[in-house]
């Protein structure tokens, strides 16, 4: 019985730790950061074996590395 009240005192904790920090020092929710779009490459599936890899790592044939090498 100790280690549950143990574990909903933990849990508790927790809970009140995440509402606080998701809150700013004025009140107001945290606003969600802002993405970055450089920060993502595009994305392409190889005509071979379907996996999406960035693309510029597919081949002129537009395969992956693995399908290359394995043609």
């Amino acid at each position: 019985m100790n280690l549950f009240r143990f574990f909903i005192l933990g849990l508790l904790a927790w809970l009140v730790y995440r509402v606080l920090m998701s809150w700013n020092s004025d009140g107001r929710p945290a606003a969600p950061r802002p993405r970055n779009p450089e920060q993502f490459e595009m994305m392409a599936r190889c005509l071979k074996c379907g996996v999406f890899v960035p693309r510029d790592s597919l081949s002129d044939r537009g395969r992956c590395r693995n399908c290359e090498k394995s043609a």
